[in-house]
């Protein structure tokens, strides 16, 4: 058969581009911090289930894909030069959805022959392996042709085996297919240009049941981003103009959903209405407002019962009072050295009202004078992510006027320091601050940040022996910054105790940093689709209540941002994780996180 004219060209682009350049030396050229940003195509299809191989194999696939195969939020497609390995040539964070193992097996230039690449714990697949064999093509690309299996999770060789076993029954029994994947590279750009491939897989759900599961995918090169340019701050100002928007017609219409009601005696619709208020103040709407004004009018007016709604409800009010001058005065003297706001004496009342039932929602099985930990309402329970946000909210009402005992703050961060996992092993991680960074943009020279050595330390939802993970560890850094910032302003001189706290803080810092990934919610790969806004807004309030710009060399924030833009829908909105959860908690998260909803402090806490 003869050649086109552009298979010809192709081909020679192929010589030119990547035949030229030796294996070992094809490699990524992003700018440092920067991205590759693509258009992307995808679909996923699913037969129903049979009680044999054979059938499912055999099966149409015209089917909706079960939910739980792949993560309802696809991940963003950029590859920004952060995730990739020290020699630029492949992907080193996680991965945690199918999607992302055709992505991984695109962007990986080590090798143009042979393939033989395992990924850990992609549920509910479990542990996957990809065994193939790259080929050239005759328009200049190459394919690859292989097999992928699949086999409940096993114990990575750093752990005892525990997590290996609570992730068992989140798997499938098992998983056998086939892979098929062209791509096109560009070796002087050092970009792959294109991709395209699919997964056809048949999976063993349970004894006799078996279902096919196709996904296609394709990639198109669309452009090389450098760090936060003029096109990506473009698209977050209009991404957080949008969002707000649809922030305040929900207010403004008096939502459903931001009414209280339900079986349980809790306020969570009043919650929703102060976590949108809160938006609507960071994403920069007047503070006259009519809308605003009558929200905050009517929050004033519920009954505000469980320990999220309050403390939503307290940072808000302290929200509609900061100074501009608030970051100035952090950047000289950090948190500790907030000034009191000023409040007017209705929303004075409120604050004082919130603060004595807030101070109520306890687990009474501690004397809170020495140990103090939060639960929903007063009962016998707690949880690392109340805990954050019973911390937010006593800070807030220190902010407001409101006399809270350094003792107060002492005794929610021992909790803390009970509840954070064990260490394991000891890395290297820098902290590089807002200031460092500007510092070393004015000299023309790399920015010297903060350098730790310990060993990573998470937090669990609840207690120290449990799996941690990346939204529940960024919840416990940001507690104990806010507990070390309440002892400080209120004079509290334990210094053993601010010390085993710095301590803390450095230890989940360095678990955030080891773990890192925007794509998902990492550490326990069970959690990886749960709770992904939260772990984002989580991710920005313990970056910047210390002022952490670069964590490990990874821009957070740049990195997030991409994410995020991704997932805004026509209307402002964006999508939720699950069909039941509420656009506007994502919402309200995901334009916290945009907008840094939290003033920052300098980067070595003092």
């Amino acid at each position: 058969m003869r050649r086109s004219w552009f298979g010809w060209l192709a081909a020679a682009v192929w010589l030119v581009g990547v035949g030229s350049v030796p294996a070992q030396e094809l490699a990524w050229r992003l700018p440092l911090r920067g991205a590759v940003e693509y258009r992307r195509t995808w679909q996923a299809e699913a037969s129903g289930a049979f009680a044999a191989v054979a059938q499912a194999r055999a099966a149409a696939t015209a089917a909706k894909v079960p939910e739980r195969y792949l993560h309802r939020l696809p991940p963003a497609p950029f590859l920004c030069q952060g995730e990739l390995d020290s020699a630029q040539r492949a992907i080193a964070d996680p991965v945690r959805d199918l999607r992302d193992v055709l992505r991984a097996l695109a962007f990986d230039l080590q090798s143009r022959s042979g393939v033989r690449s395992k990924w850990p714990r992609v549920l509910p697949f479990g542990d996957l392996q990809v065994v193939g064999s790259w080929t050239n093509t005759p328009d200049g690309g190459q394919e690859l042709r292989g097999a992928v299996s699949a086999r409940p999770a096993a114990a990575l060789p750093d752990e005892k085996g525990t997590v290996a076993r609570l992730l068992q029954p989140f798997c499938v029994r098992g998983a056998e297919g086939t892979v098929v994947l062209r791509r096109s590279i560009d070796g002087a750009l050092g970009v792959v240009r294109t991709f395209s491939g699919s997964v056809d897989l048949v999976v063993e759900e349970d004894e006799k049941q078996f279902r096919r599961l196709v996904l296609r995918d394709e990639w198109q090169f669309l452009a090389v981003r450098d760090n936060q340019d003029f096109d990506f701050r473009k698209r977050v100002q209009a991404a957080i103009e949008r969002g707000v928007a649809f922030v305040r017609e929900a207010v403004r219409g008096q939502k459903s959903f931001l009414g209280d009601g339900g079986k349980e005696h809790r306020s969570y619709g009043s919650g929703r209405l102060a976590l949108a208020l809160l938006t609507m103040l960071h994403g920069h709407v007047p503070p006259d407002d009519a809308v605003l004004l009558a929200g905050f009018a009517e929050l004033r007016r519920r009954e505000l019962v469980d320990t999220y709604s309050l403390a939503a409800a307290l940072m808000a009010v302290a929200a509609r009072y900061e100074s501009a001058a608030d970051a100035e005065r952090l950047a000289q003297g950090g948190m500790a050295a907030l000034p009191v706001r000023k409040t007017s004496a209705e929303d004075q009342e409120a604050v004082q009202r919130w603060t004595k039932q807030l101070l109520a929602n306890l687990d009474p099985r501690t004397d809170p004078q020495k140990v103090l930990r939060f639960n929903y309402v007063a009962g016998p329970r707690y949880d690392t992510s109340l805990q954050q946000y019973g911390l937010l909210g006593l800070w807030s009402a220190h902010l407001c006027g409101v006399d809270v005992p350094g003792g107060t703050f002492a005794a929610a961060a021992r909790h803390l320091l009970q509840v954070q996992g064990p260490p394991a092993g000891t890395r290297r991680t820098v902290l590089t601050s807002h200031a460092q960074v500007q510092e070393g943009f004015v000299a023309g020279v790399p920015p010297r940040g903060l350098e730790l050595r310990t060993a990573p330390r998470g937090f669990a939802y609840e207690e120290a022996q449990e799996p941690a993970f990346g939204s529940m560890t960024s919840a416990g850094v940001s507690g104990l910054l806010l507990a070390i910032a309440g002892m400080q302003a209120k004079g509290h001189g334990d210094k053993a105790l601010l010390g085993e706290c710095e301590a803390a803080v450095a230890a989940g810092y360095a678990w955030l940093a080891a773990e890192f990934s925007v794509r998902c919610n990492p550490g326990f790969a069970e959690r990886s689709n749960h709770h992904w806004y939260y772990w984002l807004y989580g991710l920005e309030r313990s970056c910047e209540l210390r002022g952490v710009e670069w964590l490990d060399g990874r821009d957070w924030y740049y990195e997030g941002a991409l994410q995020l833009l991704a997932q805004q829908q026509a209307n402002g909105a964006f999508r939720t994780e699950f069909a039941a959860s509420m656009l506007i908690e994502s919402t309200c998260f995901a334009v916290l996180f945009l907008a840094r909803s939290t003033p920052s402090g300098p980067a070595t806490g003092k």
